[in-house]
């Protein structure tokens, strides 16, 4: 066979399917996978709308054309695919750079035009499958996209058109054979299988090789970009400074400012400020404070430095962090008006983000000339410092210090604080390095204090920390933190506060981080030798990666069944497992005739001889029995059991017990019986 008969021969149609059914499914899901790119915005209005036209017609056109195909139709088709091939190429290089979100926009339209032209030639079965194929491509493009649960709602049609079509191809290629009902036991293994897989699915990967997208949102101005949008005074600045007379508000976290008063306490909601696709969960850093006044945590007024490159940002290495780090990707949805601040995992290298210019302070907060709005989207890429204990531990011995400045400021108390220093020598009495000082000091707090926000407002004149340590030991988290810092600080740790967000609840189908208002925190960083800030935090605690999907959803349901309480959940699996033995029990053969067939056919499956579809039991039986030198063994059977049916006197009671005990006893020899293809022995 030559080069052109195999093209030939590859190429050729196979038989024409007349399912009008078949194509239907096979079309809608084509046509779900074109509008979830659409509702991801990868594509067009008018380029989604034409192109689920353009699919049905192509689909009516290749079921008329079934039978006899037009042979001019493959060569334009051919054209058609080269021609969209062609446009990816010259679009794609004309970026400036690897932007991601238009590297997929620009997948997203060649997998839907070539998926178009393909609806113009899906004569057989064959042709059909490649059509479900690549709405999964579809899918996948608009996925990598999705930032909230809508998406599920696509991707649910698309799994229910993908399944029904599945049943549909296996109705087709069996010739139009009966349709078999689903069976419950059957329906709640492949629940049970699919989940068990879902248990030891990995968390995805982020990949860090090329840039992320970042694009404007509904941004406000700030009076002054220079400092947290917290401190300004304009009215339709969405991040204002907490205070004594009013609730803060989202984006008004009593931090986000350049004063953080611990003497107040936000009211913050379960609602989505934004949602994080990241290599690994860490804090989102917002911005750190270093000088501590007794009630207040202020943030060093030291110069900004204004980056008006353009994006990406190349931003300096702040002040007493690693030169070196690990690689951490991370790109941020805003969903609700937030501060000014731009939030990153430590310590932010380069950032996309939407503006000309960016503002950063010596000790990594970056700040940006626009209040970020819901729409917003950034990427920042870290190089993150991540030692183990051990690591840590040995560092306490270096003979490396801060910068003179930043140790005075790490170090900055504003009264002696005796009772505290005395407290604090006492708890770390027995540990001998830094880091071990600080785990004491943590472990300490953990024990005799209570976290709560629902707490009165610290009394004017007092101290934070001495009424939180000395006092009723009831804080919320600045407060506690706040203990932490002001502890480290009087036995010569240099530490300071840090202001952000924690992880927030990680969601398995969107693979993103979904950040609540109630997320917003405070933590305390301190600074070791070679391996810079590192965050410890006495009230919250970070996974050390991206949790699994089945982990997630564990977790998640657990959480569900601690709310609704045990009883509830108990009379669920009673229920559920209830139906389970009411289906197994009316399954059960109930006359001693079925019984007995149940064993022959068992007999049958497992010696490779099942039983046809419309095999008596006679000629069943004497398959089972092969040949005449093993001897009838099922047939007997089988004429007890036609009698039984069709004689005039039913079986005696001894017949049927000797039938059930030669059933049982031929069913579990097993015996390996000649199908009807192979030779008898």
């Amino acid at each position: 066979m030559n080069v052109v008969e195999a093209v030939k021969r590859a190429n050729r149609p196979g038989p024409p399917e007349d399912s009008v059914v078949l194509r239907v499914l096979v079309g809608g899901a084509a046509a779900v996978g074109i509008l979830a790119c659409r509702a991801e915005g990868e594509i067009t209005a008018t380029m989604a709308v034409a192109a689920v036209v353009l699919l049905a017609v192509g689909m009516v056109f290749s079921y008329r054309t079934r039978a006899r195909p037009v042979g001019i139709v493959k060569p334009l088709l051919a054209a058609a695919a080269v021609g969209v091939f062609g446009w990816f190429f010259v679009e794609l290089r004309a970026q400036a750079f690897a932007d991601i979100g238009v590297v997929e926009g620009l997948l997203a339209g060649l997998f839907v035009w070539v998926q178009v032209t393909h609806a113009y030639d899906v004569p057989a079965r064959r042709d059909l499958s490649f059509s479900v194929a690549g709405s999964a491509g579809l899918m996948a493009v608009a996925g990598a996209q999705a930032t909230d649960l809508t998406f599920g709602i696509y991707v649910a049609a698309w799994g229910a058109l993908c399944l029904a079509s599945l049943v549909a191809f296996w109705h087709a290629a069996s010739g139009g054979g009966p349709r078999r009902r689903w069976s419950p036991v059957g329906v709640v293994a492949v629940l049970v299988v699919g989940g068990l897989a879902l248990l030891v699915f990995p968390a995805p990967q982020v990949a860090g090789n090329i840039g992320f997208p970042s694009s404007f949102g509904d941004a406000v101005g700030v009076t002054n970009p220079t400092t947290p949008s917290g401190d300004g005074r304009g009215p339709s600045e969405p991040a204002r400074a907490g205070s004594p007379a009013g609730r803060a508000r989202v984006g008004g976290f009593v931090g986000f400012a350049s004063r953080l008063d611990t003497a107040l306490r936000g009211g913050l909601s379960d609602a989505v400020v934004m949602r994080v696709r990241a290599q690994r969960p860490t804090f989102w850093v917002g911005e750190t404070f270093d000088t501590w006044d007794g009630r207040s945590w202020l943030a060093a007024s030291r110069p900004t430095e204004s980056i008006d490159s353009g994006s990406p940002f190349f931003l300096p290495v702040p002040g007493g962090s690693p030169a070196r780090g690990e690689d951490d990707l991370q790109t941020f949805y805003v969903v609700a008006p937030n501060s000014n601040l731009v939030f990153h995992a430590d310590s932010a290298r380069e950032v996309w983000f939407p503006t000309g210019s960016l503002f950063v302070r010596p000790d990594g907060t970056i700040l940006s000339p626009v209040a970020l709005g819901p729409g917003t989207v950034y990427t920042v890429a870290s190089a993150t410092s991540t030692p183990t204990p051990a690591q840590l531990r040995a560092a306490s011995g270096l003979d490396v210090t801060l910068d003179p400045t930043q140790e005075h400021a790490a170090l900055q108390l504003p009264s002696a604080y005796p009772r505290v220093a005395a407290l604090a020598r006492a708890v770390t009495a027995r540990a001998p390095t830094t880091y071990d000082k600080v785990e004491a000091l943590i472990g300490w707090i953990r024990v005799h204090t209570r976290y709560s926000t629902d707490i009165p407002p610290v009394p004017a004149g007092s101290d934070t920390v001495d009424d939180l340590l000395f006092g009723n030991r009831v804080g919320f988290c600045e407060q506690i933190s706040t203990a932490l810092a002001v502890m480290a600080r009087s036995i010569g740790i240099p530490a300071r506060e840090a202001a952000g967000y924690v992880p927030g609840p990680y969601n398995p189908v969107t693979d993103l981080y979904e950040v609540q208002a109630k997320d917003a925190h405070a933590w305390v960083q301190v600074w070791f030798p070679t391996y810079g800030w590192q965050s410890f935090d006495p009230t919250a605690v970070v996974p050390l990666a991206n949790p699994s999907p089945g982990a997630t959803l564990l977790g998640d349901a657990g959480h569900g069944l601690g709310r609704v309480g045990l009883p509830l959940a108990v009379a669920v699996v009673g229920a559920a497992a209830l139906s389970l033995a009411v289906t197994a029990w009316r399954r059960r053969p109930r006359t001693w005739v079925e019984r007995v067939l149940r064993d022959m056919e068992r007999a049958g499956r497992r010696g490779g001889r099942p039983r046809g579809v419309s095999e008596t039991v006679g000629e069943f039986a004497s398959a089972l029995d092969g040949t005449a030198r093993t001897g009838p063994a099922w047939a007997p059977i089988a004429g007890l059991i036609e009698e039984e049916a069709y004689g005039a006197r039913p079986a005696t009671a001894a017949a049927r017990a000797d039938a059930l005990r030669r059933a049982r006893r031929l069913r579990r020899a097993g015996r390996r019986v000649p199908s009807a293809a192979e030779p008898a022995a």
